[in-house]
């Protein structure tokens, strides 16, 4: 008898199993498809690609006395020519390309130009400044021009003005400006993407109505008046990184008719799958208690480029 039932109880465990997996194939099948798809090395041109977009301000050389205390003050926003050289070191020598505002925004955003076959097999990343500062200018500059001719490779930096600061130099107790001569240098060199940060940096989530718009507005305007000759393509100021890295739906109700794209600070990476709104594109900020092993880090994990297949 003892026999029998556990044959009996066999039987039942044994259908109830069958049952399961028949229930369960649908699943294993799409399990197995998508396995599939990553063995292939599918990459659907934008969908599913994860861009850093790294926010510097500052950029000071430590070797340089007049740039440190008690010359000038020190901030929180600075980052040093050191490190900073040791980050791009690894970006210009590793297979990543260094994107403009408007490469994000036609090939990761709006997608109406294919990925360029020569940039398949590189990873996307971009580096931006914000405010303008002199620093960037007389230290980060340098170095991309450096690491540009020895590893044979061309990037730009985004730089997201204040126009309202452009050539300021206050002395110590803030941080000069670069002027629109040094603005005009380096986009003639093809390593300035020019872009709007606000007239005057002021908090656009902070004023309302024809302050709002000015501030918007003028920004655009004067970038244009010191760069316009140049800009053949007329992209100069089409895109804006708010100051304070805010922004609120009365700011992005009116900056259709100025920007094609707003940029936070939300320390989130950028993904094409998911951006609903041009307007609220994320960045990760820098400042000078993260070490280039940490920025290394972070762009290690951007997406590699790969041919649709």
């Amino acid at each position: 008898m003892k026999f029998e039932q556990l044959l009996k109880n066999t039987k039942i465990v044994r259908k109830f199993i069958v049952r399961l997996l028949k229930k369960a194939k649908p699943l294993y099948l799409f399990l197995i498809f998508g396995i599939c798809i990553g063995i292939s090395g599918w990459t659907v041109e934008s969908n599913f690609i994860k861009i850093p977009l790294i926010g510097f301000h500052d950029i000071v050389d430590t070797r340089n006395p007049a740039q440190l205390p008690p010359k000038r003050l020190a901030f929180s926003i600075d980052y040093t020519k050191q490190d900073f050289s040791v980050f791009l070191e690894y970006i210009m020598k590793e297979n990543y390309w260094l994107l403009s505002s408007q490469d994000l925004y036609v090939y990761f955003i709006k997608k109406s130009q294919p990925i360029p076959a020569q940039r398949l097999g590189q990873k996307p990343i971009m580096i931006s400044f914000d405010d303008g500062y002199k620093g960037v200018h007389v230290n980060a500059l340098p170095v991309l021009e450096k690491f540009s001719a020895v590893h044979k490779k061309k990037g730009k930096f985004v730089l997201f003005v204040n126009p309202q600061f452009l050539g300021v130099d206050m002395g110590k107790k803030f941080i000069a400006h670069a002027s629109c001569n040094d603005l005009r240098g380096g986009y003639k060199k093809g390593f300035y993407d020019v872009q709007s940060h606000g007239f005057a940096h002021k908090n656009f989530t902070q004023i309302t109505g024809k302050e709002l718009e000015f501030e918007i507005a003028k920004s655009k305007s004067e970038l244009i008046k010191c760069m316009g000759d140049l800009d053949k393509n007329k992209i100069v100021g089409a895109h804006i990184a708010y100051p304070y890295g805010e922004s609120n739906r009365q700011v992005e109700k009116i900056l259709p008719k100025y920007h094609l794209t707003g940029y936070l600070y939300n320390d989130n990476f950028f993904r094409a799958n998911r951006l609903k709104n041009n307007y609220r594109i994320s960045r990760i900020t820098v400042d000078k208690y993260m070490s280039p092993q940490g920025l290394i880090q972070i762009a290690k994990k951007a997406s590699t480029l790969r041919k649709k297949e």
